[in-house]
Order: C-alpha cells, then structure tokens, then sequence
C-alpha cells in the first residue's frame, strides 16, 4: 500500500484503503468506505496491528515497508474483522434488551465484538444468548470483580489501616538515588539510540521524581527545567506545593487533581479499566502492586518510563500554543511539538481574537482559552496515564524512535481533544448563529 514510487505515505490513508477491499464490515466504518475512528482506536491497533507492541506501525506517517506490512496485517485479519461486525450488531441489540446504558456502546462493544469473534467466530444459532451473556459478564460479575471489590476491600478498617501504615513505609524509605542531568540534557538534543539507552539506564528519572519530595524540591526541579529547556516552569500540575504530599489511599481523601497526589485508589481503577476481567490478578494484589509504584520516583516503576516522563517534563514548559513560535534556545524537538498545536486553526483563532487583529471575530471561550494556556498542564497529565498503563502491562519504547513517537502522539491527542471541544462547542451555538445569520 505505497505509491509506486515507494513515498512514505499517510497512516490513515493506508488504512482507509486496505478496509475498503474488506467486504461485510460495514457497521464498523465510516461513510466513506473508511474505517470508524473508534474502529481504529478499539479494534484495529490495540488487537490487529498491536501497535503498544508495534510502535512503529502506528507511527503517522509510514514508509513503503512499513505501510505493506499494516496492510498485511488487516487483510489477514479480515475473516474475524467480518465476525466482528457481526457480533457487534448481536451485541448492541441485546445492550437495548438489557437496557444497559453505561459507557459508548461502540467503546464497549467493540473489543467485546473482536473478543467474540476470536472465540467463536461467526455467530450461530446461539449468538443472542452468547452476546447477553457477555454483556451479563462485563456489566454484571466482572464489575463486581474488579472496582466493587476494590472499594469493599478498602473501606474494610482492618485494611485500611494496614495499607496506610505499608504505604508510608514504604514512600519514607524510598531514598533519593543520584541524578544524571547530563544524559537527559544529551537525549533531549540529540534524540539519538544510544543516548536513549543511557538515559532509560539510568535512575535520573526516579531521581528527579523522588528529588520532589524533599524540602525545595519544586524550585529544583524548575531549575533543572530552565537549565536543559531554557524556559521557566509554569505549573505542571503535578503536586500542590513545594515538595509532592503523600498520596491518600482512598480517592474520598483526595485534596486535589495533582498528578503525583493521587490516591492509590484512582490509581488501581484505572488498573482496572486497562485489564482484562481474565487477566486481572486479585484486587489485593494489584494494591499492592500499586503501593510499590507509588513510592517509586513520578509514581512510576519501570526507570524507563520514569525517564519518559522526566522528559515530557523539561519539554512540557515549551508548549505553549498561544504564543506562537517558541523562543531561540529552546530544544529542536519542544520547537516542533509546540508548532505542531500552534498551527491548528483553532488555536490561530484565539491568537487573531486575543490580538484584536480582526474586530468582526468573537473572542474565543474562557474554557478553551484557559486549557490552552495550560496545555503543558494537560500534556504532562495524558502522559503520566499513557505511561503508567505502560507500567501496568510491562511495556517499554523499544529505541528513541519510539519515545519520540510516544510524546508526539500524547501532545497530538491533547490538541485533538481541544479541537473536538471547540467543534461540540460551535455545533452547540449553531441554532443561534443561524437565528441571527
């Protein structure tokens, strides 16, 4: 699926094309023949393509080899793809007989769909009763099984007291481990393997975390920002005041939305919501697990992943989409990644309205305004989920391309959720804007 000049070409539209020469899978595409993007985002690279295991093939743009081997994949896929859709129609008719209404039936249903499908294969005579059951499952036992058990476990006294008592234990022996700045400043511009490898060797990214905790732990860190970015650090919304709090372990004891305060409680939910009912080992378990990643330097066990973070957080500053361009000095890579927000349209509209160069244009929201000015904010808090559902599974970026590939699709997935905001936004005041046209 390349030109014949064998060009690099657009993931999307690899994808658009390759679905179009499957047949039988129309509930799950588009209009145009192309797939859905929720066909994409739950079906297509998380269980076909694999893409958390296959970076590279999720990548935007694809090389001749790469987009062959996408398309590879999906066409050999088809068969299951067609069962898919299949069950997917049993399944959203027996969502209105139950009369279930949590989440998006498409957010729902379709991995449930790709799961029956591989299972079963194409529905047969039973396929009614097999779609309720599933349903049953997934609403019903496997809740239970997982964030009902949760809370019961927690509130029991007995535990809570023992968790709190493990979880200060173990968050005030967790010493401060020395820091290499220089690998950091070293991948951040050069971008390269090797000083990839020695940076997610190393413990600079635990370091800098748990450097947080000590007393003036927040003016360090931004000094260490300002040192490697060249800019100032706003606030990252990552703890309430100079040094990161203890987290609580119940979400009801939480004081605030910083990232490195939140509760071990929100923590194992979102634990929850990313495994399987089958894969999920006990709720105590998994507690406990996350006790050991709490007290780890950015709440993140792997050091690997502790480093991609470090480094989303020297970058996170240079995002600052409403000022245009970022300023000389500051790292190649951080330059890009605020150019690739900067010029959305939406985001060149507020900077025309803000400047007052076109006296006709509104000004722009408050809400949209106020999130684009904290857009490193937003950024910083997308990935430290991305990452820790890397933590959770095992997984790790394979070289520096990855990395790269990693943040740039974090900073892209934070401007498309703004875009989409600014779109419900428009169709919202379309019946007046029409009233007065």
């Amino acid at each position: 699926m390349t030109t014949a000049s064998g060009e690099p070409r657009l993931r999307s539209v690899v994808l658009a094309q390759v679905w179009q020469r499957i047949d039988g899978v129309e509930v799950l595409s588009s209009a145009d023949g192309g797939p859905l993007t929720r066909t994409i985002k739950k079906i297509i690279d998380p269980l076909v393509i694999r893409t958390a295991a296959r970076p590279r093939l999720g990548r935007p743009v694809l090389d001749a080899a790469t987009a062959a081997e996408v398309a590879e994949l999906l066409l050999a896929d088809a068969d299951r793809l067609r069962a898919t859709a299949a069950w997917f129609t049993h399944l959203k008719r027996q969502r209105r007989a139950l009369r279930i209404t949590a989440g998006n039936v498409q957010d729902v249903c379709f991995p449930l769909a790709y799961e029956l499908a591989t299972g079963f294969g194409t529905p047969g005579p039973d396929a009614a009763a097999t779609a309720a059951g599933a349903l049953r499952d997934l609403h019903g036992e496997s809740g239970a099984a997982g964030v009902d058990q949760l809370t019961a476990y927690l509130a029991d006294p007995r535990h809570e007291a023992r968790l709190t008592a493990e979880l200060q234990r173990r968050w005030h022996t967790e010493s401060v481990v020395q820091q290499d700045i220089a690998a950091l400043r070293t991948f951040v511009d050069d971008l390269s393997d090797a000083a990839w490898r020695t940076l997610a060797d190393s413990a600079t990214g635990h370091a800098l975390g748990l450097g947080l905790r000590q007393p003036g732990g927040a003016r360090e860190l931004s000094e260490i920002v300002r040192e490697i970015s060249g800019l100032s650090a706003p606030d990252l919304g990552l703890q309430r005041g100079e040094r990161t709090a203890v987290p609580p372990l119940n979400r009801r004891d939480e004081t605030g939305a910083e990232l490195l305060e939140r509760s071990v409680e929100r923590r194992v939910r979102a634990t929850l919501r990313r495994l399987p009912p089958d894969e999920r080992p006990p709720v105590e378990d998994l507690v406990d697990d996350e006790l050991t990643r709490v007290a780890a330097g950015f709440g993140l066990g792997l050091p690997a992943l502790a480093a991609c973070f470090a480094l989303g957080v020297v970058l996170a500053p240079a995002l600052r989409p409403l000022d245009g361009a970022a300023p000389a000095g500051v790292p190649e890579f951080a330059r890009r990644l605020n150019a690739q927000v900067a010029r959305e349209g939406y985001v060149l509209h507020a900077r025309r309205a803000l400047a007052g160069a076109t006296p006709l244009t509104p000004r722009p929201d408050a809400e949209l305004l106020r999130d684009l000015r904290e857009f490193a904010k937003h950024f910083l808090g997308r990935l430290w989920i991305r990452l820790h559902g890397f933590d959770v599974r095992g997984d790790l970026p394979a070289d520096a391309a990855d990395v790269r590939d990693l943040v740039t699709g974090v900073v892209r997935s934070t401007s498309l959720d703004l875009r989409t905001k600014v779109r419900r936004a428009l169709m919202a005041r379309l019946p007046d804007l029409e009233a007065v046209s």
